[in-house]
């Protein structure tokens, strides 16, 4: 598939390119990755400055109402730049919190001006994890109590909440958990590209009737759609990395000579590069595709699994090969290579590596058939 874009989304991805030149690259992810938090919430705030993280929020919650096509393009060009503020994770919060009550609207600003972080912390609704894993609500007056736990929440050490769903009686309900809530534990680890994630132990916490997002089955509708939106712009920033990693290897292919030429001659090295470019482009088409479905309401969830299998997988066959290509010094943390198969390794894992969505894709699948 050929990507044809329109006037307006070559504008906005020429406009995150030149932003992603301004404020990312592999010598800020270096100093990054030493920071506590792994990311730098004054970039956040230049993205948010530039529309980023209102991106997929309706107008008439004074967000842009664009879709996940434009949501990949800009996330695409923060894969390039090695760009690790989980900005896939804050744009889709936003969208679902935006689909909340408007007594919300203080936290859906905050969001968007990126004042304030709140990071998704969801299970499948409908496929993808065993029975009794997960959040449990009981209702409490007017509210909720939660007891449960999470997956892994990427960028968490600097959350103040998370979206969080609970199973219950009717189904599914979505709230907002502040980070101070009384029974919530946080447990934190690294990754192997410097970035943070964590779980979450839920103990009796309290939520109120106005931390609720939505319940029973417009909640069902609202974690898949949230969970959705998280799996495709994490695919679009894979997709970036490893346009980037082949960018360098092919360059290191025609400036690096062995016998007396440049190893890019030797056929076995192009034929190792056209394969990577085939995964890059198979990728990109099936990304796009699915992210044009969802914005025509025409959306398969099985087919967003395919994504991030797809996607995780060539992420690592791409980068993998690009640090091969480049011989010892692609294994130097000098080197801008092995900086780009650390984030690739990290992305390809985070919400369920290949693996993991190819079972996801199967049990969807069988459920629309």
């Amino acid at each position: 598939m050929e990507l044809v874009l329109d006037e307006a989304q070559t504008i906005l991805r020429e406009s995150a390119d030149k932003l992603v030149e301004r404020h990312a690259g592999p010598a800020r992810f270096r100093e990054l990755r030493t920071t506590e938090l792994g990311f730098d919430p004054a970039r956040l705030a230049v993205v948010a400055e530039a529309g980023w993280l209102s991106l997929l929020v309706p107008e008439d919650r004074a967000g842009l109402g664009l879709g996940a096509t434009e949501a990949a393009l800009v996330l695409e060009s923060a894969g390039r730049g090695l760009m690790t503020e989980p900005v896939a994770a804050v744009m889709a919060a936003a969208r679902a919190v935006a689909s909340g009550p408007e007594a919300m609207g203080v936290t859906l600003e905050e969001l968007m001006g990126g004042g304030s972080i709140i990071l998704p912390a969801l299970h499948d609704p409908v496929a993808g994890d065993p029975a009794g894993s997960g959040v449990q609500a009981t209702a409490a007056g007017s509210g909720f109590r939660l007891t449960g736990g999470t997956r892994t929440v990427p960028g968490a050490a600097a959350a103040a909440g998370f979206i969080v769903d609970a199973r219950s009686g009717d189904g599914t309900v979505v709230c907002l958990v502040p980070r101070e809530a009384a029974g919530l534990e946080i447990v934190h680890r690294g990754r192997v590209d410097g970035t943070g994630h964590a779980t979450l132990a839920l103990t009796d916490v309290a939520v109120s009737a106005d931390a609720v997002i939505a319940g029973g089955a417009p909640g069902t509708a609202v974690a898949a759609a949230t969970l959705d939106l998280v799996l495709l712009g994490t695919s679009a920033e894979m997709l970036g990395i490893m346009e980037q990693g082949l960018a360098l290897a092919v360059d290191y292919l025609g400036t690096r000579e062995q016998f007396g030429r440049p190893i890019g001659s030797f056929q076995a090295l192009q034929h190792r590069a056209v394969n990577d470019h085939v995964d890059i482009e198979t990728t990109r088409s099936l990304l796009y595709q699915v992210c044009a479905a969802l914005d025509e309401g025409r959306g398969n969830r099985a087919m967003v699994a395919a994504v991030k299998a797809r996607a995780s997988d060539a992420v690592l066959s791409v980068t993998k090969s690009m640090v091969q290509m480049h011989g010892a010094i692609g294994f130097t943390d000098e080197y801008d290579a092995s900086l780009y198969l650390r984030r690739a390794m990290a992305l390809s894992a985070q919400h369920g590596n290949a693996a993991w969505h190819r079972k996801r894709y199967a049990r969807l699948s069988s459920r629309a058939a």
